[in-house]
């Protein structure tokens, strides 16, 4: 539920336009290697979800716990439409980021730049509050639209969107995406940890030391960019370069833009260095398999009789002390492990360190407070002690987060209702320059909205103002919808958001449950002799209505072995015919109408041993009666 050392989910959202053969056969390839080599492991994925993508639709997602049905979805899926080069890369992401459960790896297959690129907030938003990590995979050449990576800045969005969630951008030809795929091979994987995570743009050399620990397993360090060298140290002072493809620290491996370290099983625990030198952008990322990791949450304490801590949507106010709660799992429970340090630590530039002071609440939870948020796009750091082994470990949340001068608060206080006009409030405000600010909305079903697109902010006041949502008459009850809000600065320099969760659910007002009507039964054949039932037959006949409600979804049989069949459940009233063998005895069978309301037919032939096969029971008070006259004369 909390996401912590739990099966993966694996979600792919897939470019289906013309030019995309060779990356859906692949990506075909990849899921059925995932299905047959981890089916009966542990590293079984729990959920398969496939978003596909085209110009102009997208969708709808596929979501299935069976391997089977998602091996024949994306069978399916062919190459066709599109025509000029963006494609709807964003709208697919978005259904793939609202319908995986938080901290999910989602891998996007393209070989177009966005041409949905306003959401591009929108997916910054979403990625931040379900901490789930996206991976792009964008392929070159060999397709009937001309497509060129030559100017990779034109795929810089993508590279932006992978390093704010923690994921990869791979860039390689067609050629070669079979290689770069060993990366959803690596990730799709159970109690996934990241020890370390960091960029540089631009490239320079440096050294990032990391802590590797007893329990971790699968050790991974994954570099993207070009024009890399780096040497790779042990504790003891063991170094492999980037030019041994094998050597004592592991196996190398380099397709397109990404150069993957596969450590060898026999690892030395403590504090490991990579040096990288490279004038160009880079990213690093240290992964790993253990049941030591944790997952947090910005947090504001409430009081009131009931005081506790409410989580914060949106991004860290700027200037402001920070609180977080932490979740922490050990091998053997929060027990097994010492907390030593928790920090937020800047990814991208001169790296910044701000520690917090910290308070165990038991049960593996750790309030942090800091006293300021850095500047910039920064991780949150967790370091300490494994009583198992005795050894030091570290861990880093993948997400990255920033500060904001800008606030927006809303809250989602009942559900929506099909075909009706649902009113919520907001506000925003900011400490910063006040003046203009643009306000956009998103949903991911497209229902109709109406909101005000920019609004005048003064500092340090809210301005009130309201986003109208209508679902369609016919939503079916129990959808969910994300409603994603953003309030951006004129000069595009500050922004947050706020991510809600809203609720479809028709107004009830059918509370009566369907009536049933015995009509016949035929059951004279049955013999009392049970032992004798084999040959004969009885049948039951019922009708089942639902009166002036919302009318019968469905009809099944509970118990009995016989056959049942109905009219159609939209006639308002239903015959239900019923026949077995006189060896089955009981039949009970129930209605559901379309709100839920059930009613049930239930009859039995049984007889009681040595019992006639029609038997009449009189009152008592008349056998009384017929005794004293038969005593008397």
């Amino acid at each position: 539920m909390m996401g912590i050392a739990r099966s993966s989910v694996v979600c792919f959202v897939i470019d289906t336009t013309g030019s995309m053969a060779d990356d859906i056969a692949e990506a075909r390839a990849t899921v059925n290697e995932i299905i047959d080599s981890k089916k009966g492991t542990q590293d079984e994925p729990s959920e398969y979800i496939l978003v596909p993508f085209n110009d102009p639709a997208f969708g709808p997602p596929f979501k299935t716990t069976d391997p089977n049905k998602m091996k024949e979805e994306v069978a399916k899926l062919t190459a066709t439409g599109g025509g000029d080069v963006p494609e709807m890369c964003l709208s697919g992401l978005q259904l793939a980021l609202t319908n995986a459960p938080a901290s999910s790896n989602i891998y996007v297959f393209t070989d177009a730049t966005a041409k949905d690129i306003t959401l591009k907030d929108t997916i910054v938003a979403l990625i931040r509050s379900s901490k789930s990590t996206v991976s792009f995979l964008i392929s070159a050449g060999g397709g009937r639209r001309r497509r060129s990576l030559s100017a990779a800045s034109s795929f810089e969005d993508y590279i932006e969107l992978a390093l704010a969630s923690g994921g990869q951008a791979i860039q390689v030809s067609k050629a070669q995406l079979p290689e770069a795929t060993d990366v959803i091979i690596d990730t799709s994987t159970s109690a996934l940890v990241t020890v370390l995570q960091r960029a540089r743009n631009p490239g320079k050399q440096e050294t990032f030391p990391f802590m590797l620990d007893e329990s971790l397993k699968n050790i991974t360090v994954y570099l993207t960019g070009t024009s890399i060298s780096f040497i790779l140290t042990n504790p003891a002072g063991v170094s492999q370069s980037s030019n041994e493809a094998t050597g004592k620290l592991g196996t190398i491996k380099t397709v397109g833009n990404l150069r993957r370290i596969r450590f060898n099983a026999d690892i030395q625990t403590g504090t490991w260095k990579i040096n990288i030198n490279s004038n160009q952008p880079y990213t690093l990322k240290v992964t790993g398999q253990s049941t030591i990791t944790f997952i947090y949450e910005f947090v504001e304490r409430f009081g009131g009789p009931h005081p506790g801590y409410a989580v914060l949507s949106g991004r860290p106010q700027a200037g402001q002390p920070a609180t977080l709660m932490l979740s922490v799992m050990g091998r053997k429970g929060p027990s097994s492990m010492t907390i030593g340090n928790v920090a937020l630590v800047t990814v991208s530039g001169p790296e910044t360190v701000i520690n917090s002071t910290t308070t165990d609440m038991g049960n593996g939870e750790i309030l942090a407070t800091v006293d300021v948020v850095p500047e910039g796009e920064f991780v949150v750091s967790l370091k300490g002690t494994d009583k198992e082994s005795n050894s030091e470990f570290q861990r880093q949340s993948t997400t990255q987060m920033s500060i904001s001068k800008v606030n927006i608060q809303a809250v989602v206080d009942r559900s929506v209702e099909p075909g009706k006009a649902f009113t919520l409030p907001f506000s925003v405000m900011t400490q910063g320059s006040g003046g203009q600010y643009s306000i956009s909305a998103r949903n991911d079903r497209n229902f109709l909205m109406n909101y005000p697109t920019s609004l005048t902010l003064t500092t340090g006041q809210y301005a009130n103002t309201t986003i109208t949502i209508t679902p369609p008459a016919d939503t079916s009850s129990g959808t969910d919808v994300t409603l994603t809000l953003d309030a951006k600065s004129s000069d595009g320099i500050d922004s947050n958001y706020v991510v809600l969760r809203l609720s479809v659910v028709s107004k009830i007002t059918d509370f009566v449950q369907p009536l049933c009507k015995v009509v016949n039964v035929q059951a004279d054949e049955c013999p009392q002799d049970v032992s004798q039932c084999e040959p004969f037959q009885w049948e039951f006949a019922a009708t089942l209505s639902d009166g002036n409600g919302t009318g019968i979804e469905s009809i099944s049989l509970r118990q009995g072995s016989g056959n049942l069949t109905t009219t159609s459940l939209s006639d308002p009233i239903v015959q239900a015919n019923y026949t077995a063998s006189c060896c089955s005895q009981i039949v009970e069978f129930v209605a559901v109408d379309k709100v839920g309301n059930v009613g049930k037919c239930h009859h039995s032939i049984v007889r009681s041993a040595g019992s006639p096969a029609l038997t009449v029971s009189l009152p008592l008070w008349l056998c009384l009666l017929v005794s004293a006259f038969v005593t008397r004369f």
